[in-house]
């Protein structure tokens, strides 16, 4: 079982790296270096602006590490067909989830203590703690995280730890609890108490012996998983295993009017499949939210204005498939309608949908702007980006695709 684990980690790791080839590119690449350096900048910045002591900044860490500590699953590589193939070997699961607890840790670990790593500086910066006083808060969420990981494996035995009441208590309560013990209270009494936890779900897994492994919600939360994974993918570039839903949104009947305004064939197919599709209208959504969260906390003018250029960018790339979203269906070739005229809705769209998000990072940078001559710069080139984008780019990408 230790060999099937290993065989299936390397074909996991061979799956990982083909998809990471392709979101790594050289635009990515560039893209990712411009975006690290200047939330590193904006970073350090705002800690030389903190006074301390700051009241909120210990109730914010509380959220932020709790947050922290759902990242990182168990992985436990196991596949649909596993409970037919693999049943005659139930009792020799415990040898290949061992594999696949240290695996699935220690990518933990490195997520959770890089992550809690970052945040120290702002919690030094606001409030009086100490290095050792944070030193002790990284070894408590390194123990938290340890024990989260044993109760992920926990719930694959014992039917009373599927239960939802004690996943929310052993995967938020508890360490809520204990999160706010070290931060308010005393940092080595929550560094106890994560310790007691940590025994506590040892000895649970030391009684399995005589438990059932629940064979079906195993590939259930592995599949969820890799769905995540796949999602993630998915941000850059088309994965079969991900397939979007379609959703009535009755509350942006409103949004189909303004796309929908020239009333053509394409028109309205590009409307209505963004606005009711999940795949790209949750991919212009989250790239939004983050673009302003970001403008939001960069106070610096010319660092702000490539970041609000650059989201614009990035989104509109994310927008430009959508126009082949209809080239499978049959039905569209029948129609009677030229090939400008659907090319011309497509692009009426593209400008509609980032002047909306174009709109939405302008006024999220209006925080950490005061000057009016710098957001009417700001202003005027992301008008200027948005009319190259959905003109000369859209044709370009369009034209290039015909070609090949």
């Amino acid at each position: 079982m230790e060999k099937l684990y290993n065989k299936r980690r390397s074909q996991h790791f061979l799956l990982l790296l083909r998809y990471w080839r392709l979101v790594f590119n050289d635009h990515f690449m560039i893209a990712l270096f411009v975006f690290l350096g200047a939330l590193i900048w904006g970073y350090s910045q705002a800690l030389d602006q903190l006074t301390p002591p700051i009241w909120w900044a210990r109730p914010i860490t509380i959220v932020i590490l709790l947050i922290l500590l759902q990242f990182g699953r168990l992985a436990t590589l196991l596949k649909p067909a596993d409970p037919v193939f693999l049943l005659p070997q139930s009792k020799m699961m415990d040898h290949y989830l061992k594999q696949a607890a240290r695996y699935s840790l220690l990518l933990a670990e490195l997520i959770v203590v890089g992550c809690t790593v970052i945040v120290m500086p702002f919690l030094m910066s606001a409030t009086q703690t100490t290095n050792w006083q944070a030193g002790i808060i990284i070894i408590t969420v390194m123990l938290l995280k340890y024990s989260w990981m044993d109760f992920s494996l926990l719930r694959l035995y014992r039917r009373n730890f599927q239960q939802n009441s004690i996943k929310w208590l052993l995967q938020w309560g508890c360490p809520a609890i204990i999160l706010i013990v070290t931060l308010l209270v005393n940092a080595i009494a929550g560094m106890v108490l994560a310790l007691l936890l940590l025994v506590f779900t040892k000895y649970q897994l030391s009684q399995l012996k005589h438990q059932l492994f629940n064979w079906r919600l195993a590939v259930a939360t592995e599949s969820q998983r890799m769905l995540g994974v796949y999602r993630f993918f998915n941000l850059f570039t088309d994965v079969p295993a991900v397939q979007g839903t379609i959703h009535r949104r009755k509350y942006l009947d409103f949004m189909l009017t303004f796309l929908n305004r020239d009333k053509t064939v394409f028109s309205y197919l590009y409307a209505r499949g963004l606005l009711r599709g999940t795949e790209v209208s949750g991919l212009i959504v989250r790239l939004t939210l983050i673009g302003m969260v970001i403008v939001f906390f960069v106070p610096e003018f010319w660092l702000n204005l490539i970041l609000f250029l650059l989201f614009i960018y990035l989104i509109a790339v994310q927008i430009m498939p959508f126009y082949w979203q209809y080239d499978s269906h049959v039905f569209t070739y029948l129609y009677p309608i030229k090939v400008e005229t659907k090319m011309k809705s497509f692009k009426k769209m593209m400008v509609k949908i980032m002047a909306i998000v174009g709109g939405l990072l302008w006024l999220a940078s209006l925080t950490t702007q005061i000057s009016l001559t710098g957001m009417g710069i700001k202003l005027i080139l992301g008008i200027l980006e948005i009319w190259l984008l959905g003109g000369v780019y859209a044709t370009s990408r369009i034209n290039n695709k015909k070609s090949k």
